[in-house]
């Protein structure tokens, strides 16, 4: 399957899709996914049966409606290669333009708005900015909790947290590869940053043409470029802990291609032009409590309208399009668009700070999530003793000269890869502590060690 995905140049998750969907990808997993699902069960409902993420469900069901990006290249497909062939020869050109007018050489409303924000104005000039990271998981039973407190030095027995300074240019894409070194992955997976869903909706007004107005200002464009989407993901050998301490040192840029306005507008066109009229299906909820009642039941086309005149849900119920719409862009700079919590987001002023909390998703199996914030002090670490003033002034020394981030506090040990999210590391920790079998133990430890865990301490200032 990597063969075949590697030669039409998709994802291997999206050619296991779809032998799914032709039924000729058969495991005992993707066999009790489709059972379940035949007999009406939602996609949460499955996952907590199956004691797994409604993502890693949803990857091993078959489409339900139409793929925007399918294996056959289509017209509009060949024309976006020419068109990617062309914006690659203007790479220096386009990279880190935000906007650009349109052909009569005026901007949007909207658009005026973002260009003219006080946030954009160039400067030189950096700060330093305080983040609140926090792994959390709101379904953790009390015995998690008290093995989460108990091994995972956790304070609070639900989640884990760190602390840090980071310089106020760093854009999203860079905050990504401290996050994997503060919390101990290895960039081993898919990742995304995402809105609050009341954010979202409040920015997209719910609607297609909402979300195309900010495509390439705030949100990525629905292409499945993997090449754009990991272009700076260059590890070949050696010590991942230094290939990430580049990626998260400045100065920061940002090459990839896809984030372009321009080329991001492009590939919105395309959607639009492939799909000039929607056929509008009814959600699948509907659909399989239709199929209770009626014998060979079919998903039902509710309306037939332009897409660009459709709500996200109506498009989302009858399109799939493997990256979503909420996506925000990698270029974007953290401190731009989080606000403080005493601070007004999408003003009349303009859409940036765009929202209080950003969400930091990784890897869709496991399905970890952070919350972040932007603090406005270290008053609380101070009076709670965890960082003294010292050692504060030469954090934020350090992010100055050195433009690189600083964790100031950490709240818990490290986790790891492809442990089962944080219901699986609690689980882990169970049993390297608690476990009867000794060899058991001595496996767990050793099949960690093998993905970069540790149990040995290290100093906060070290860890970045």
């Amino acid at each position: 399957m990597q063969k075949t995905a590697e030669e039409l140049k998709i994802s291997y998750a999206k050619v296991r899709k779809i032998l799914i969907t032709l039924g000729e990808y058969r495991t005992d997993f993707s066999l009790e996914v489709g059972k379940k699902r035949s007999m009406g069960k939602s996609i949460s409902e499955i996952a907590a049966e199956l004691n797994t993420s409604t993502n890693r469900v949803t990857a091993f069901l078959p489409y339900e409606k139409n793929l925007y990006t399918g294996p056959e290249p289509t017209t509009d497909a060949k024309k976006s290669i020419v068109y990617r062939k062309r914006i690659e020869i203007a790479r220096e050109k386009f990279v880190n333009r935000a906007i650009n007018k349109d052909e009569n050489g005026y901007l949007s409303a909207r658009k005026e708005k973002f260009m003219t924000n006080e946030y954009y104005k160039n400067t030189n000039a950096f700060k330093t900015v305080h983040l609140h990271l926090e792994l959390k998981n709101d379904y953790l039973d009390d015995t998690e909790k008290i093995i989460l407190r108990r091994y995972g030095e956790s304070s609070t027995g639900d989640s884990i947290s760190r602390d840090i300074l980071i310089p106020s240019d760093m854009p999203l894409h860079n905050l990504h590869y401290a996050i994997q070194r503060l919390f101990g992955w290895q960039n081993s997976h898919l990742r995304r940053f995402i809105l609050p869903e009341e954010i979202y909706n409040r920015l997209t007004g719910g609607t297609v043409k909402g979300w195309v107005d900010l495509v390439g200002i705030l949100f990525q464009p629905p292409c499945e470029c993997e090449h754009e989407v990991f272009w700076d993901d260059d590890y070949k050998d050696g010590s991942i802990k230094t290939w990430l301490k580049k990626k998260y040192t400045g100065p920061y840029f940002f090459k990839g291609i896809m984030e372009d306005y321009e080329w991001a507008q492009n590939d919105i066109k395309q959607l639009i032009e492939r799909f000039p009229i929607l056929e509008v299906k009814e959600s699948f909820g509907n659909y399989m409590n239709r199929s209770k009642s009626e014998h060979k039941a079919k998903q039902q086309i509710i309306k037939k309208a332009p897409l660009i005149e459709s709500t996200l849900e109506e498009m989302n119920n009858s399109i799939i399009i493997e990256g979503g719409t909420e996506s925000l862009l990698e270029r974007l700079e953290v401190a731009k668009i989080l606000a403080f919590k005493d601070e007004d987001v999408c003003n009349d002023n303009g859409i940036f700070p765009v929202t209080h909390k950003l969400i930091y998703n990784y890897d869709f199996g496991d399905n970890w999530e952070i919350n972040i914030t932007k603090e406005k002090d270290c008053k609380e670490l101070l009076q709670k003793g965890y960082i003294s003033k010292d050692e504060l002034l030469d954090a934020e020394a350090t992010v100055l000269t050195k433009h690189k981030p600083v964790c100031i506090h950490k709240g818990g040990i490290f986790v790891l890869d492809d442990v089962g999210g944080l219901h699986g590391f609690i689980s882990f920790l169970k049993e390297i502590y608690e476990g009867e079998d000794k060899e058991e133990r001595s496996n767990h430890r050793v099949w960690a060690q093998s993905l970069g865990w540790s149990e040995r301490k290290i100093s906060n200032k070290l860890i970045l």
